[in-house]
């Protein structure tokens, strides 16, 4: 490991003259180069009344007492972040301050600022290596890889990439995530029904009936809590066995006849050869309505993804499912959707888009069951995020989805076509490194050439992630 008291005058002054060149400033080491010359900036660019606390922790970092240096720069987070050299200093005595959370916003927030400073993202590297995060160091040391580095420079890279070879073979036996959120909310129409109180029936010669409370949209505000878990483990080269659970629960104030309990199980295996990558699962699925289950889903889903480029994925999917509607055996049915989609990187890393198209049908088991319980869909969607800060990101998408009724309504003497849009806005923003603030705006509607089928639906929630591990 190299240290910065292990470099003589010269060698650190023709370091500094590359780093300041290449505008990829980086550092060597648990305490990176930091010449003379760039602390002088950080004190010129911080504000005057800490121009003093910067460069006394630049001597403690200098000097091997990080964490004086830490004790120091902390309580100074709210009021400088955002400032690169405070950042670069705070990142730095975190470090070694055994703080890899705190290291790691620190230099997120000067890689915000100035995408092309290398030290801080040597920095940010190394926070990753320290939590395990290999591929997302992986990603910085080639960045830093490519721009050109002396030799000095590139044997610390290659330092931090001997360890990242450990810390990857060590995280080769298991991976395990898991996650509890909790939130409130409000539902405009808790039962996705028709706002309207009655209409006119064609298939009963146009008589106009009024619908009862339950054919009518209620709305209600909510609690909600969902739990996940995920796990996979190598069980030969290239091969990892993949196991995910999820428990969601949504209890409406106003009434608990439309309370929901979803939990879903899938179990699979994956394999990655070079750019290409196969998944196949098993998939399992209770939905609780109220207090009896509405309907069980069983069915099986494979995938196959390339890496186009660093910043590019196209994933192609195929998935077939059987339902089973324990209180109406007649709408039983199987189901199956084959689509696409290409999702890619943008704006440097800080940007996320996808575009997915699909298609498929779903048709009843039973041959008693009415044709108009039977339907082909088509949908597409769109949607991505954006790092509006260290802590902060902005998610939105929507789509649109068109069905196709087999047989006619009987009601409305028609073959129903549907047309249902959907689209999301929400927040994400980091507390810390395991909690997260997450509000987030729905909307869905629901257009039915058969009226009692036409909807809109407004949902807004305020949820409270936790990350377990």
């Amino acid at each position: 490991m190299f240290q910065q008291n292990a470099l003589p005058l010269r060698l650190r002054q023709r370091l500094c003259s590359w780093l300041m060149a290449s505008g990829a400033v980086m550092g060597l080491g648990l305490v990176a180069v930091a010449p003379t010359a760039h602390a002088n900036a950080a004190v010129a660019a911080a504000d005057a009344g800490h121009v003093a606390t910067l460069r006394q922790a630049h001597q403690w970092l200098e000097s091997g007492q990080a964490q004086t240096a830490y004790t120091l720069l902390e309580p100074l987070e709210a009021e400088l972040a955002g400032n690169i050299e405070y950042d670069w200093l705070f990142g730095q005595a975190a470090l070694h301050a055994d703080e890899p959370s705190r290291a790691a916003f620190a230099f997120e927030r000067c890689l915000a600022v100035d995408p092309a400073n290398g030290l801080c993202r040597l920095g940010i590297a190394r926070a990753h290596i320290s939590l395990q995060e290999v591929n997302s160091a992986q990603d910085e040391l080639d960045i830093l890889s490519q721009s050109s580095p002396p030799e000095p420079v590139q044997k610390a890279i290659a330092n931090y990439m001997d360890i990242l070879a450990g810390t990857e073979a060590a995280n080769q036996d298991t991976r395990l995530t898991s996650y509890v959120q909790v939130g409130v909310g409000y539902d405009s129409n808790i039962n996705s029904a028709t706002g309207r109180s009655s209409m006119a029936l064609p298939g009963l010669w146009n008589l106009v009936f009024r619908l009862s409370d339950d054919g009518q949209k209620k709305d209600s505000a909510f609690n909600e809590a969902r739990f996940n878990i995920s796990y996979s483990t190598p069980i030969a080269p290239n091969w990892r066995f993949l196991t995910e659970a999820n428990v969601a629960f949504t209890g409406n104030w106003e009434t608990s006849d439309y309370n929901t309990l979803v939990s879903d199980l899938s179990v699979g295996l994956a394999r990655r050869a070079n750019k290409h990558q196969f998944v196949a699962r098993v998939q399992g699925q209770n939905y609780r309505l109220g207090d009896h289950t509405y309907r069980n889903l069983v069915g099986v889903l494979g995938q196959y993804s390339y890496s186009v480029s660093r910043d590019a994925e196209i994933n192609i999917f195929a998935q077939g499912n059987r339902l089973h509607y324990p209180g109406n055996t007649l709408r039983n049915a199987n189901r199956f959707t084959l689509g696409g989609s290409w999702s890619q990187g943008l704006a440097r890393d800080r940007a996320v888009a996808y575009l997915s198209a699909y298609g498929g049908k779903e048709d009843t088991i039973k041959s008693r069951a009415p044709k108009s319980f039977d339907y082909s869909f088509t949908g597409l969607r769109a949607g991505g995020m954006y790092l509006l800060s260290p802590r902060l990101q902005v998610e939105a998408g929507g789509g649109v989805e068109k069905r196709r009724y087999d047989g006619k309504d009987w009601l409305f003497d028609k073959s129903r076509r549907d047309t249902y849009y959907d689209a999301y806005l929400g927040f994400n923003y980091a507390i810390n490194r395991k909690t997260s603030l997450r509000p987030q705006y729905r909307y869905a509607h629901n257009d039915s050439n058969a009226t009692l089928y036409s909807y809109r639906r407004h949902v807004v929630t305020m949820n409270l992630r936790y990350e377990l591990f």
